[in-house]
């Protein structure tokens, strides 16, 4: 009777499974591959600071792939540097032994590459907002989706 017991509940179990890899996005689970809401890499990984249906020339896409080209290597380091920090931080945290001074300098490490993350997007932001024209300043700021507060 146990045997039988065990043999339902592990076909129960792995068609749970199936049915959660058979309909990914359903059910709950996110479908596989980058979240709209974010760029292809994660939530550091993001587009230029105006929105959709700023029609900009060619020198103007040129000087904003610059823009973007050259801060990339910055934001791979302080995105790597974050990265790392939290990974270790979480190992630290399941360890036999805690060592509150390395906890504490991980941390440290990982609110920094955080903070030179978002220094680096104001930045970015404001020499993409340089490019724009006036009109295509207006343009973006009427574009930009609003973010409401949450209750």
């Amino acid at each position: 009777m146990k045997n039988i017991q065990q043999r339902v509940l592990a076909i129960l179990l792995s068609s749970a499974c199936l049915g959660a890899v058979a309909a990914p996005g359903e059910g709950g689970m996110p479908p596989p591959g980058p979240r709209p809401d974010m760029g292809a890499h994660g939530p550091h990984d993001r587009g230029p600071a105006f929105g959709h249906g700023v029609d900009l020339t060619d020198a103007q896409e040129d000087k904003v792939f610059a823009i973007m080209h050259a801060q990339e290597p910055k934001r791979r380091e302080h995105t790597r540097t974050l990265h790392n920090s939290q990974e270790a931080l979480r190992a630290l945290g399941n360890a036999e032994q805690f060592d509150d001074a390395r906890a504490s300098s991980l941390a440290q490490a990982a609110g920094n590459a955080l903070a030179a993350l978002a220094l680096l997007d104001a930045r970015t932001d404001a020499q993409v907002r340089a490019v724009l024209t006036p009109e295509q300043r207006k343009q973006s700021a009427d574009n930009r989706p609003r973010h409401h507060p949450r209750p």
